[in-house]
């Protein structure tokens, strides 16, 4: 009668393969060991995997499956808001979900970028698609008013997509979490002075105020512009 393949087993032999992938490289890290960080035998490895390089390839296709589902289309947020301070919080609300799975999982990341020549038509297929997603969420900005009617989001897209390619290449890099969220608002900021309708950036600049002084400057119910204004005490949000 065959073995049944143990579920459980088989995480904890990826969790040890990429312990092992880490600490030792590719070629450093030796089935066996893999195993016995495992708890498990040779004979139980190769019940799941067919070599160490099939172990690699899971955790590389799962880390990319992961990643992606974390920047889903936006037909996917069928209650995405509309207003612009609404719409500032909700994708640094997203962003920061993302970017702390890329923290929690910067051994597998400092992996992947040391392997990334042997996975480079997968790598190139992942930031295509990053980058069509940007595309899709820049028409929809544009679509509701918030992106200008003169942005090329070809370039727009492709420029978005390099800096927080590059922003997670220096993350990745530090031994302590830095500030995601300022990091990202900072982000958001320059995109959004760059590209977003003068309510975007106006919204920002609310966001701007409260997070410098503790207060929020609402805006005005009126609707016709008139500069009034309301004032109430906000607590000023922590920062990581």
């Amino acid at each position: 009668m065959s073995r049944v393949a143990d579920p459980k087993a088989k995480i904890a032999l990826l969790r040890a393969a990429e312990e092992a992938f880490a600490q030792r490289g590719i070629a450093g890290a030796h089935v066996e060991d893999i195993a016995k960080e495992a708890g498990l035998s040779k004979g139980a490895f190769y019940l799941h995997f067919e070599s160490k390089e099939a172990a690699l390839d899971e955790i590389v296709q799962s880390w990319l499956a992961r990643c992606t589902s974390l920047f889903a289309e936006p037909n996917e947020y069928p209650d995405t808001p509309i207003d612009p301070d609404a719409v500032l919080d909700f994708c640094i609300e997203r962003d920061v979900q993302l970017w702390e799975f890329l923290w929690q999982t910067r051994t597998t990341m400092r992996i992947l970028y040391l392997c990334q020549s042997d996975y480079a038509h997968m790598f190139e297929a992942f930031r295509e698609e990053m980058r069509r997603r940007n595309r899709h969420w820049l028409h929809r900005w544009r679509q509701d008013g918030l992106m200008r009617a003169d942005t090329d989001i070809e370039l727009a897209a492709a420029l978005m997509s390099g800096a927080y390619e590059q922003l997670s290449m220096n993350m990745i890099k530090l031994d302590r979490r830095p500030p995601l969220e300022r990091w990202l608002e900072f982000a958001q900021e320059t995109f959004v002075r760059a590209f977003g309708t003068s309510d975007l950036i106006a919204a920002v600049e609310r966001r701007n105020r409260r997070s410098n002084t503790g207060v929020e400057v609402r805006r005005s119910a009126i609707g016709d512009g008139d500069a009034r204004s309301s004032c109430e005490t906000a607590g000023v949000r922590q920062r990581g």
